[in-house]
C-alpha cells in the first residue's frame, strides 16, 4: 500500500476533488440511493413491528433478523466478493434485493412475514456489502483512498439520516407502508442502474483472490486481524460498541415511552441529534488522528458512548438542571413545548453519536491502513461477523430483561457490562503492544 494510504481520512479540498471524477460520482450516488432505500425500509418496518406487538422480545427478534445473517453469511459474502467479478456481484445482489422489496409489497402484511423477509433482506446484504467496499479499490487510486473513505462515510451518514429521518416517517404518514415499498423499489432501481454505468468495478487483486481455495480464503480475515495487535484491540472495541448500539436499539422503544413519556414512533426525531454527532465525528476524527494515536481516539469515542448510556437512565432526574444551564436549549424547549427529559436527551445524544463516529472511523482507518489490499473485503466481512456473534445473545437477553425489569435497570446493566469488558480488552491490548524485554 502506498505511504499516503496509511494516513487517516480527511475532509479536505483534496477529498472534494474526487467529485470531479465521474466514476466516483456515479458510485457515490449509487451507494447513497442504496443506503437511502435500505434505511427507509428498515426504519419503516421497525415502526410497524413496534406498533404491531407489545413484547420487547419481538423487537429483539426483529433486530436479530439483521444480526444473524451477518453471523452466518458475512464471511461467505466476503469470499463471494473476492471470487466473483465485482460488477456481477453488485448487480446480481441488487436485483435480488429488488425482488425482496416486491415480496414485501405483495405479502408483507403480518409480523411473521415481515420478520422472515427482513432476515432474507439482510442475508442478501451480506453478499452485497463486501463487493461494494471492494469496488472503492477499483475506482480510487491508492493514494486517494483515505479521502474517498472519508467522503463515503459522509455519504453513508447522510443516507442513514435522510432514509430513517425523512423518507420513512413522511412516506408512512402520507402514503402508508405500501407507498414506502414503492419508493424504496424506485431508489434501489436507480442505484442498480448507476452501478451498471460505472465501468471496471473489479480491483486489480481480484485475479489473485480467485486462486485462493475455499478453505484458505474463509479464515483469512480472522488471521489478518489477530496477527496485528493494534488491529485486534481496536476491532474488539468496535465489537463492544456495536453490541451496545444494538442493545440500545432494542431498549429505545421502552425508554422513549417509559422515561420520556412520548410515542415510540418519534424515536427518529431523537436520533437526529445523534446523527449530527456522528457527522461531527467525521470532521473531527481526521485531525484528531493526526496528533493522537488511533487507539486513543477510539478509546475516547467508546468512553463518550458508555458515559451517555449510563446517564440516560437518570435523564428525567437531571434534566431540569441540565436544561437550565444551557440557554439555547431552554429557548428551544419553550418554542416547541418539549419536556425537560426530551431536551436533555437531545443534548446527550450528539455526544454518543460523536463517540460512535470516532470508534467507527478509527476502526475503518486501521483496516485500510494495516490490512493488505487483497484481503480488505475479507477483513471487513470478518469484523462484521465477529460483531454479530458477540451481539447475538446480548440482544435476545435484553429483549427478555425488558419484559421483567425497568428499562433504567437494563440500560445500567448494559453500560456497566460493556465498560468492564472494554477495560479488560484494552488492558490486554496494552500488554500485547509492549515491546519484549531485551535478552
Amino acid at each position: 500500500m502506498a505511504p499516503d494510504a496509511s494516513r487517516p481520512p480527511e475532509l479536505t479540498p483534496e477529498t472534494f476533488r474526487l467529485l470531479t471524477d465521474q466514476r466516483f460520482v456515479r458510485y457515490g450516488w449509487a451507494k447513497f440511493l442504496s443506503l437511502l432505500g435500505q434505511n427507509a425500509l428498515i426504519y419503516g418496518l421497525f415502526i410497524d413491528v413496534i406498533n404491531a406487538q407489545e413484547s420487547s422480545v419481538v423487537t429483539a427478534v426483529f433486530v436479530l433478523a439483521s444480526v444473524v445473517p451477518s453471523i452466518l453469511l458475512s464471511v461467505p459474502g466476503g469470499l463471494f466478493s473476492d471470487l466473483v467479478p465485482n460488477k456481477l456481484a453488485l448487480l446480481s445482489t441488487m436485483l435480488v434485493r429488488l425482488g425482496i422489496v416486491l415480496l414485501f409489497l405483495d405479502r408483507g402484511s403480518d409480523i411473521e412475514t415481515v420478520l422472515a423477509l427482513t432476515f432474507l433482506l439482510w442475508s442478501v446484504y451480506q453478499f452485497f456489502s463486501p463487493a461494494e467496499n471492494a469496488a472503492v479499490l477499483a475506482i480510487v487510486p491508492q493514494d486517494r483512498i483515505p479521502h474517498a473513505s472519508s467522503l463515503l462515510q459522509a455519504i453513508s451518514v447522510a443516507a442513514q439520516l435522510a432514509g430513517a429521518g425523512i423518507v420513512a416517517p413522511l412516506t408512512l404518514e402520507l402514503l402508508s407502508t405500501d407507498g414506502l415499498y414503492v419508493i424504496v423499489f424506485g431508489m434501489l432501481t436507480a442505484s442498480t442502474v448507476l452501478f451498471a454505468l460505472v465501468p471496471n468495478l473489479s480491483p486489480e487483486q481480484e485475479r489473485e483472490a480467485k486462486r485462493l481455495s475455499l478453505w484458505r480464503a474463509l479464515p483469512v480475515g480472522y488471521r489478518t486481524i489477530m496477527a496485528d495487535s493494534r488491529l485486534t484491540s481496536i476491532t474488539l472495541m468496535r465489537i463492544l460498541l456495536d453490541t451496545g448500539m444494538i442493545a440500545f436499539i432494542v431498549c429505545a422503544p421502552e425508554f422513549i415511552e417509559d422515561t420520556l413519556n412520548t410515542g415510540a414512533e418519534n424515536a427518529i426525531y431523537l436520533a437526529i441529534p445523534g446523527a449530527l454527532g456522528i457527522a461531527a465525528g467525521l470532521l473531527l476524527a481526521p485531525p484528531l488522528m493526526t496528533f493522537i494515536s488511533v487507539r486513543a481516539v477510539v478509546l475516547a469515542g467508546f468512553i463518550m458512548f458508555i458515559a451517555v448510556l449510563l446517564v440516560l437512565p437518570f435523564v428525567d432526574t437531571v434534566a431540569p438542571e441540565l436544561t437550565r444551564t444551557l440557554g439555547p436549549f431552554r429557548s428551544l424547549q419553550d418554542a416547541v413545548d418539549l419536556s425537560d427529559a426530551i431536551v436533555a436527551t437531545m443534548m446527550l445524544l450528539p455526544i454518543a453519536g460523536l463517540g460512535v463516529s470516532l470508534v467507527e472511523v478509527g476502526a475503518r482507518t486501521e483496516v485500510y491502513r494495516r490490512a493488505p489490499a487483497a484481503v480488505i473485503a475479507q477483513v471487513f466481512a470478518t469484523q462484521a461477523a465477529m460483531g454479530s456473534v458477540a451481539a447475538l445473545l446480548p440482544t435476545f437477553a435484553v429483549g427478555v430483561l425488558l419484559d421483567v425489569l425497568p428499562v433504567r435497570a437494563v440500560l445500567i446493566f448494559i453500560g456497566v457490562t460493556l465498560a468492564g469488558l472494554a477495560v479488560s480488552a484494552w488492558w490486554r491490548g496494552r500488554r500485547a503492544l509492549r515491546p519484549a524485554p531485551a535478552t
